[in-house]
């Protein structure tokens, strides 16, 4: 028996190939969940053909195999106070103190609960609060203090809570950074997505009457992870040279009932690849 096999049950979703509702799905039969959306395959092999395995695809045994869903493991809230301090010492709002005033950067640090870490001196935590205040986990990062840039020499700084606080059989289930502020938004208003938890931070100073949520990486942008926004205006907004696939990935989730458009300003600018709107804006 593979790890990974095609959903056994009569379930179908619509094919991000043809458009028909005739998609079936692969599934971990370890933990019982859905891979990502992309790998599956569609029903209508004579006229569509899409099929998309995923790889390291081993065999294991029977007795490993689960029925029951896996939840995420959520982490206690007191994380948020005992973490929530130290902003003298954090370099990314030392940085942020430089472009906004006292007043802005409090609303930001309240609106994101953002944390300080002494794992790197100054470091910053980037709490994942899912849309019902569960925390998923924390990313920790160090940012430049003058230009409010990444650290990546001599290795790149950048670590994750649970790993840090060793949590045992941690199940860590992503969400979207700042998803936990949905609750103030109607359905009417603009979701803007971006791919740097930073640059989701300084935009949502700079236009606070949009809720700005991060994936945190360019291959984050999920439909597990964007589920929770099927009713809202939704608009991507990549970093230059990730218009391609982000916008393709619009169009998947247009198909499927969301209301998304891809922004292309990044792409059409003569700005180094990698750029982020903060990088231009600030």
């Amino acid at each position: 028996m593979y790890k990974y096999s095609l959903d056994k049950s009569s379930k179908k979703f619509i094919c991000p190939s043809c458009n028909k509702k005739r998609y079936v799905r692969y599934v971990d039969i370890i933990s019982n969940n859905y891979l990502d959306y992309n790998f599956g395959r569609c029903d209508r092999e004579s006229s569509c053909g899409y099929h998309s395995s995923p790889s390291g695809n081993t065999i294991v045994s029977h007795t490993h195999v689960v029925t029951k869903e896996i939840h995420p493991t959520f982490m206690n809230d007191d994380l948020l106070g005992a973490y929530g301090k130290d902003y003298n010492n954090n370099c990314f709002i030392k940085y942020l103190k430089m472009h906004f005033t006292v007043k802005e950067i409090k609303s930001a640090i309240r609106r994101y609960f953002l944390g300080t870490s002494h794992h790197w001196q100054g470091a910053t935590v980037f709490w994942q609060i899912d849309q019902f205040m569960n925390i998923r986990t924390g990313k920790i990062m160090l940012y430049n203090k003058k230009n409010g840039k990444r650290v990546k020499e001599p290795y790149s700084h950048i670590t994750w809570m649970h790993s840090l606080l060793k949590k045992d059989n941690f199940v860590l289930q992503q969400c979207l950074f700042g998803i936990h502020n949905l609750c103030d938004y109607k359905t009417d208003d603009l979701i803007c997505i971006v791919e740097s938890e930073k640059t989701a931070v300084i935009m949502s100073m700079l236009y606070p009457e949009y809720l700005w949520l991060a994936t945190g990486s360019k291959s984050n942008l999920k439909y597990e992870l964007i589920k929770p926004l099927k009713n809202y205006n939704i608009v991507l907004l990549p970093d230059k040279s990730e218009f391609e696939d982000w916008n393709t990935k619009a169009m998947f989730f247009g198909r499927n009932g969301f209301s998304v458009t891809c922004n292309s300003l990044l792409n059409q600018l003569r700005v180094s690849s990698g750029s982020d709107l903060a990088d231009i804006l600030i």
